[in-house]
């Protein structure tokens, strides 16, 4: 027996390759790719016939091409089918059956009760190259015939479980805690700056301090001021100095001390100078506890 040869011709509107037979060359048809009507390529050449092979046939212009034209039925299978009618009452028009209703009814419309989804519609038709239009067997990466590679669906990704969810939003609630956290912290220990840019001074700080007589008297004194600069208060706060005589000999030591010092409030002290033989002091300074 004769094996009829196969083309391949590209469709003149999308360019897809069509696999044809040898003798349709010449023939108008729908393109599988585009569903435009296209010419197959004539000019396609023939590979040579095997010795057991048909003689090649000779293609038809492609004016001569003819749309196929069903054939008349004869009398003998037009009398089968009246025939076959008669017989089966569903095939007969509604007018000939008895009680029929009058032929003026619309047509029911059955709706389905369901629909197959995307997955299953794809499932059911077979996979073609979107190049030649060739049918890929199913696991196939790439079209056996052109090579053309088979687009993969990727599938979605997977949602999200509740647990990793919760775990994400404590992991977000901590982070904000700890970001205001450390933001109060820095706040509170940043240091203060005054109006000329310098940082102001934390604690107990001796402003002034003096050698002055009492007016009307021989004593003397050792005045001053000492403030707190924080915003809590300093117990305890002892202001202590040194006397010397007039040759620089130290006499001992005085204080003058006050229990509370609330915040930014003001201590003036006085410390007496009971020694007559006493002309100066040195070494005044100011403690406090916290």
């Amino acid at each position: 027996m004769s094996q009829e040869q196969y083309l391949k011709s590209p469709c003149a509107h999308c360019h897809g390759r069509i696999s044809f037979p040898a003798s349709a060359r010449g023939m108008t048809i729908t393109c599988p790719h585009c569903g435009q009507q296209t010419v197959l390529d004539a000019s396609a050449q023939v590979p040579e016939a095997t010795p057991e092979a048909a003689p090649k046939p000779v293609a038809r212009p492609v004016a001569q091409a003819k749309t196929a034209v069903a054939k008349p039925l004869t009398e003998a299978q037009k009398a089968a089918l009246a025939a076959a009618r008669a017989t089966n009452p569903v095939a007969r028009p509604a007018a000939s059956r008895p009680g029929a209703k009058p032929a003026d009814r619309k047509n029911m419309v059955v709706k389905a009760q369901w629909q197959d989804s995307d997955d299953d519609a794809a499932a059911t038709k077979p996979l073609r190259c979107d190049f030649c239009g060739t049918k890929i067997p199913t696991g196939a990466v790439k079209c056996p015939d052109c090579g053309t590679a088979v687009p993969v669906k990727q599938a979605p990704p997977a949602p999200m479980s509740w647990f990793r969810r919760i775990g994400y939003t404590l992991i977000f609630v901590l982070a904000v805690t700890a970001a205001v956290r450390w933001g109060m912290l820095y706040w509170e220990k940043r240091p203060k700056l005054g109006k000329d840019g310098k940082a102001l001074p934390e604690g107990v700080q001796l402003l002034n301090h003096s050698l002055q007589p009492q007016p009307g008297t021989s004593l003397l004194f050792v005045r001053g001021n000492v403030t707190n600069h924080s915003a809590v208060a300093w117990f305890e706060v002892k202001v202590e100095c040194e006397l010397l005589d007039k040759n620089g000999a130290s006499l001992g030591t005085f204080s003058d001390s006050k229990t509370v010092l609330d915040a930014h409030k003001l201590f003036p002290f006085s410390i007496a100078v009971l020694d007559p033989d006493a002309k100066s002091y040195t070494n005044i300074k100011v403690t406090a506890v916290r």
